[in-house]
């Protein structure tokens, strides 16, 4: 009986020796694993750029129309309707001299309003060319300007300038 009771004794005695040392104490004891979380916060920040190709050149005659296409890229992340006006400017009173403007819509959810007079004998106006801009990344959408010159146009070399906004509907 003394040699029982010794062998328990002793198997206890070991115990804070197991312990210390990270063993198991009873069968299927399993590796506890750490978990980590962590919060990634993410900015997408408005985008609105619009690209117009180089300064164009022309020459028309009086009481003849000249047409020359060009192109511009739009982009925008933005998911309200937006659209895409235009006015124009010129140096000096032109009577005659029209200028008009087709810009073609620059993805298959947008609409082109066709061809707007920019500028005229009565002035100048905005017109809205394109409606319904929304989301789009896009290259190279042709722009086309038509220039017509009555017999009233004074001859001479005449800057005329386009402004392209792009707003919220």
């Amino acid at each position: 009986m003394r040699a029982f009771a010794f062998r328990i004794i002793g198997v206890w005695a070991l115990l804070p020796a197991l312990v210390l040392l990270g063993l198991p104490l009873r069968r299927g004891a399993r590796a506890q694993t750490g978990t980590a979380q962590q919060t990634l916060t993410v900015v997408v920040e408005p985008v609105t750029r619009m690209e117009l190709s180089d300064d164009l050149s022309m020459t028309v005659k009086q009481g003849q129309t000249q047409t020359v296409t060009t192109s511009y890229a739009l982009r925008t992340n933005r998911a309200a309707a937006q659209v895409i006006q235009a006015s124009a400017s010129v140096e000096a009173d032109l009577p005659g001299l029209e200028v008009t403007a087709t810009m073609t819509a620059p993805d298959a959810e947008s609409q082109s309003m066709g061809t707007k007079v920019l500028l005229s004998g009565d002035g100048t106006a905005t017109k809205t060319l394109v409606e319904d801009v929304q989301g789009t990344d896009a290259a190279d959408v042709e722009l086309m300007y038509e220039v017509r010159a009555s017999p009233k146009t004074p001859p001479g070399s005449w800057s005329v300038s386009i402004t392209y906004t792009l707003s919220e509907e």
